[in-house]
């Protein structure tokens, strides 16, 4: 398979040259062969941090960039605010250079930046399935001038989706602006691994007529797994106390020694336990004269 890195377009190259990229990975460079060279749908099927969003963008970019649509270009579709704002910094840098527009509609984007978008539609519009119903619920009228010309439909996180109401809700959105706005757009599905690809493409391709690529690169990667077990004394027990609050600041510092000097995701049951660890691992860095680089992160 050919390398498509001069295919892309020069912004997206320097993009890749700028992040020091040695080269495109296998999802990239399958991604970019099924959407550049033929009409299929595609679902991208590989773990954590393995550039899925990268591989969906990276050629639907390069063909907005060469044949500039009149409408939004890209309707990208995620299941939480917090997702979609993530990305929409990380869009922002990518097409800064190309002026090629990124706009995000949710509850907590203002009136203003929504009014912009429907008075010049273009670009990639980030979107929540719950907003997309309120503007096809709401604004009827305005689904053909945002979508005439829409190429594309990337939905994030779709193992999410499948198998759920809100799923089944999020096909009949896209089924809707399809039939309003007289599009047929192509459907590309980001997902971390799983077991059953047949039913991933069967729901991709529901209520139309193409195909469903399916890139799942395997190998390559090397993981070290490690399981510490700690033991806590029950809160409740006022007796206990000192062996608790000993237990804590091990598990913590455990937790600080684990994750120094290297990028780390901390995952946790709740937003309480995220904003106490993230609470906790500040208390420790201090404690030592370290800097604090520790972010909390949820969906509120």
């Amino acid at each position: 398979m050919s390398n498509p890195f001069y295919r892309l377009a020069p912004f997206i190259q320097e993009y890749i040259y700028r992040n020091n990229w040695t080269e495109l990975r296998d999802a990239q460079v399958e991604a970019c062969h099924v959407l550049m060279d033929t009409d299929d749908h595609m679902l991208i099927a590989s773990g954590t941090a393995s550039g899925k969003t990268e591989a969906a963008l990276f050629p639907a970019l390069t063909q907005l960039y060469e044949h500039p649509p009149r409408t939004v270009g890209i309707l990208y579709i995620g299941p939480l605010k917090a997702l979609i704002n993530d990305q929409f910094e990380r869009l922002n840098d990518l097409l800064h250079e190309a002026r090629i527009p990124v706009w995000h509609w949710h509850g907590d984007v203002s009136r203003n930046e929504k009014t912009k978008l429907l008075r010049r539609p273009s670009g990639v519009l980030q979107i929540t399935p719950e907003s997309l119903e309120g503007v096809l619920m709401n604004r009827p009228n305005a689904i053909p001038h945002l979508f005439n010309d829409l190429r594309f439909v990337v939905i994030d996180e779709v193992h999410v989706f499948m198998g759920q109401d809100r799923g089944t809700q999020l096909l009949c959105q896209l089924a809707r602006v399809e039939q309003m706005a007289c599009c047929t757009p192509r459907r590309i599905g980001l997902s971390a691994t799983m077991s059953d690809y047949e039913t991933a493409k069967n729901w991709l391709r529901a209520g139309t007529s193409r195909g469903v690529a399916v890139a799942n690169p395997s190998g390559g990667r090397k993981l070290r797994l490690a399981v510490e077990h700690f033991s806590m004394p029950d809160a409740r027990d006022t007796e206990q106390a000192e062996r608790l609050a000993q237990a804590r600041t091990t598990y913590y510092e455990y937790i600080y020694d684990a994750t120094h000097a290297k990028k780390a995701l901390i995952f946790t049951n709740s937003r309480t336990d995220a904003e106490e660890v993230t609470r906790e691992m500040r208390t420790v860095a201090a404690r030592r004269s370290d800097r604090d680089v520790f972010y909390v992160h949820h969906g509120s």
